[in-house]
């Protein structure tokens, strides 16, 4: 899809600005002339497709060959571990980063600002479209919208202050003036997109992999609690938890969020859709066989004693396990990966069946990136962070992802800092939210140094609150931007 973006002259890619004066003295056959394009509604939402292309990176969700996937953002956290070398994440994983390394420091840089990219060339040309409904036409901007509030979002909690980029990108223009706006000035601008997405979006359940009204809620509510604005997180959580026409709810069966019961399923607000043998991932492999990214012994004492939830996301010594028929052991074990040296191993999301140690599988999981009990913790949370925690709503929010059947957790009596994010973590654990929730809280510099990175015990290092910026965009940019803080 992203063939429908090579149109324009400049663009952000890897947030190099490129000319392309070059090469585009000609319309190559392969790309559409932008003069005859945008004359069909299936034209439009092709390029709407194209918005939608960057989330399928393996950083942000999953893809075929590949040997990782969005999960190793929890071994940035105290939830997990990686002993691979994927994309760099065990040198962040152990603080020996910096602004040259590879892998996520640079690619989440490169990925957001190329789906900012698709989606300002989208938004500055779907009026061009004849005869498109208004109310179609408002949709889809507001899928647009919130795709670019959701990659501007990723970007400024990685890097803090951000180039803001709103127009595709035009010949001779001079995009290397384009300063970094402060963090505050970016969240305005997201906060802007992510409410006319809420206004233009349909309120419906979410089906088909297109962002609805409930997928925006979650977003401003996850933005708002990243910048500590709280009473106004609780009164946007609560705008869609309160409504009677309200299409979400909290799935009877945990696990089947994951694998197994996804289509139809209510709690699931926004995820990346796969659908095999043509769009697939290897989830079962690197997750299930290699186990390359697994649990702590942190997350595991993490869980109250007789949580479900904890055997439903961790594989422990003696589990049933497709790999060995004596369990889940070293010893017998015909998986691709020895067994972690925390002797766990991740369960959620896996296809427990599989057992295919000689080479990729073919798994269409959708890879879940906002739920409802999500969505009800937020607001739990926020009604806590502003002085709000005996207010019943709360609490029943909190409750009411405990007691999901199947579940069955004990009811909280009252609602605390310390109750709110246990439950977060142990709820949401290995859903790629817990750095992002460590970083926001203030204390990622006190939980992380004290979670070991390898067998023999050593200890992990933590660097920052952000990345550097990528040292070959200051390299161009360094008459303009000055690197981030901890990275002079």
């Amino acid at each position: 899809m992203e063939r429908y973006i090579k149109i324009i002259c400049f663009i952000v890619i890897g947030s190099i600005w490129v000319s392309c004066k070059d090469v585009l003295d000609k319309d190559p056959l392969a790309v559409p002339n932008p003069e005859n394009y945008w004359k069909t509604e299936a034209e439009a939402n092709r390029a709407l497709t194209a918005c939608y292309a960057k989330l399928k990176e393996p950083i942000i969700s999953n893809g075929p060959g590949q040997s990782g996937n969005f999960t190793y953002w929890e071994a940035l956290s105290d939830n997990a571990t990686t002993t691979s070398n994927y994309q760099s994440f065990d040198v962040v994983m152990r603080g020996q980063h910096n602004s040259s390394t590879a892998g996520i420091v640079s690619l989440s840089w490169t990925i957001g600002f190329q789906g900012i990219a698709a989606c300002n060339y989208f938004l500055a040309n779907v009026d061009r479209v004849p005869n498109l409904a208004t109310a179609t036409k408002n949709r889809m901007k507001g899928e647009a919208l919130f795709l670019r509030a959701f990659y501007y979002n990723d970007l400024t909690q990685l890097y803090g202050a951000l180039p803001i980029i709103l127009k595709p990108a035009e010949l001779n223009g001079d995009y290397t003036q384009t300063p970094r706006s402060p963090k505050a000035t970016v969240v305005t601008q997201i906060l802007k997109d992510v409410d006319s997405a809420i206004t233009w979006l349909p309120n419906i359940a979410y089906t088909n992999g297109r962002a609805v009204k409930g997928s925006a809620v979650v977003l401003k509510t996850r933005v708002l609690l990243n910048n500590q604005r709280y009473a106004e997180a609780a009164d946007v959580a609560w705008s869609l938890i309160g409504d009677a026409a309200n299409p979400f709810k909290l799935h009877p069966n945990y696990s089947g969020i994951f694998f197994g019961e996804q289509a139809g399923n209510k709690e699931i607000m926004f995820s990346v859709q796969f659908d095999a043998p043509l769009d697939y991932h290897s989830y079962d492999q690197i997750v299930g066989g290699r186990m390359s990214v697994f649990p702590t012994v942190e997350l595991r004492n993490a869980y109250e004693p007789g949580d479900p939830r904890r055997k439903m996301t961790i594989f422990e010594i003696g589990d049933p396990w497709a790999y060995n028929a004596t369990g889940f052991r070293a010893l017998g074990s015909k998986a691709e990966g020895s067994i972690p040296f925390t002797q766990m191993a991740f369960k959620k999301g896996v296809d427990t069946l599989i057992n295919n140690a000689s080479g990729a599988t073919l798994s269409d999981q959708h890879m879940v990136k906002m739920r409802y009990a999500d969505l009800l913790l937020m607001y739990a949370e926020a009604m806590v962070e502003s002085g709000q925690a005996a207010d019943l709503r709360a609490l029943k929010a909190l409750n009411d992802v405990r007691a999901r059947p199947g579940v069955n957790m004990p009811a909280k009596l009252v609602l605390t800092r310390d109750i709110v994010r246990n439950e977060r973590r142990v709820e949401l654990a290995f859903e790629g939210l817990r750095y992002n929730d460590l970083i926001r809280w203030g204390i990622a510099q006190q939980v992380i140094p004290t979670v070991a990175h390898n067998g023999a015990g050593a200890k992990r290092v933590f660097k920052s609150y952000l990345f550097p910026v990528p040292q070959a965009q200051m390299d161009i940019m360094k008459a303009v931007w000055e690197q981030n803080t901890d990275w002079k």
